[in-house]
């Protein structure tokens, strides 16, 4: 008699010396899904992958900036997208958009709670990559950019700062995506608008841009792949929400981590760091939700610095725990 096993790995290792340190961080993947087996939902069932995706820290007084890309089976969101509507009609029945910055009025407080455990219900992966500002471009030092690379011949229409932000999400999503996925899926990935595609010219640019960076990563092929941003939004907040799960983790996460610094308390051990006593009630309140393992929606997040006395890139992955104390 022959047994099947129980849990069939999720995660596609991308074995490429060519990737270099991102190969490093499908190896990292690939052992903590060994360590933590229901650590990722399985993405090949579905015909649609949704990314969505949002990004926060860009302040002066922030020392992390975060990514936070929701990856979801687009087909299999009519739970969520059920109990997204009522809770609008309850709580935001004037349309309002729910974004961590923006969590200061009555309502979207009130609507903050509801909102995260109907997120728990997306069938997909929430992840959060939070980078020290401190450190130079991971992708393209912002000095040595190759204009005569094809890749980057329109980089200097974006601007170093700006560009480089779109080139690690574009890497980053290429990356997940070829980690997730199985031949012949269709893509649809939404990024909030800001500097990194603020109009349609840059738009169609992003798009060229996404297909010669995903050929490096996928080693097969995707059916369609559209990219948007959240003008797409049909008016009934439907892509607004999806991006604002990101948001809210890019938003607390960011916070976080900027927090532990100013303690001089960051959690690069094994330990188990209580939360900075300055973190506000709402960062407490996002990361209680994504600290839970047991959801639909499974939750990563990973922290890239350099090493001490280096200019090696440091990964480390980081697994929150609940935050019990909501005190303000």
């Amino acid at each position: 008699m022959t047994f099947s096993l129980l849990y069939q790995r999720r995660w596609n290792h991308l074995d490429d010396p060519a990737l270099g340190f991102m190969r490093g961080f499908s190896e990292s993947i690939m052992r903590m899904e060994g360590k933590y087996p229901n650590l990722l939902p399985d993405l090949r069932r579905g015909s649609i992958i949704f990314v969505g995706s949002d990004y926060s820290g860009q302040h002066d007084l922030a020392r992390y900036e975060s990514f936070s890309f929701l990856f979801a089976d687009l087909e299999r969101c009519g739970f969520w997208e059920a109990q997204r509507r009522r809770l609008r009609q309850r709580f935001l029945p004037d349309g309002r958009r729910l974004s961590y910055k923006n969590l200061n009025d009555r309502r979207r407080k009130r609507a903050l709670q509801p909102f995260l455990e109907a997120a728990n219900a997306i069938p997909g992966l929430l992840v959060t990559i939070l980078y020290d500002k401190a450190m130079q471009s991971v992708f393209y030092p912002r000095d040595q950019l190759d204009i005569d690379d094809p890749e980057l011949s329109e980089c200097y229409e974006w601007g170093s700062v700006a560009f480089d932000k779109l080139m690690r999400a574009i890497h980053l999503v290429s990356f997940f995506l070829a980690g997730l996925s199985r031949p012949n899926q269709d893509l649809l990935w939404i990024t909030d608008e800001d500097d990194i595609i603020p109009n349609e010219q840059r738009l169609r640019k992003v798009v060229k841009l996404f297909a010669n960076v995903s050929s490096h990563y996928l080693k097969h092929n995707l059916r369609h792949a559209r990219i948007g941003t959240t003008k797409s939004d049909t008016g009934s907040r439907d892509i607004e929400d999806l991006i604002a799960v990101a948001d809210l983790a890019a938003g607390a996460l960011s916070q976080l981590l900027t927090d532990y610094q100013k303690t001089s308390n960051l959690p690069f051990s094994a330990l188990t760091l209580p939360p900075p006593d300055c973190l506000p009630r709402k960062a407490k309140e996002v990361l209680n939700w994504f600290a839970d393992h047991t959801q639909p929606l499974k939750r990563m997040v990973y922290l890239i610095d350099e090493e001490p006395d280096s200019f090696r890139l440091r990964l480390t992955y980081l697994r929150l725990h609940g935050l019990r104390d909501f005190a303000a």
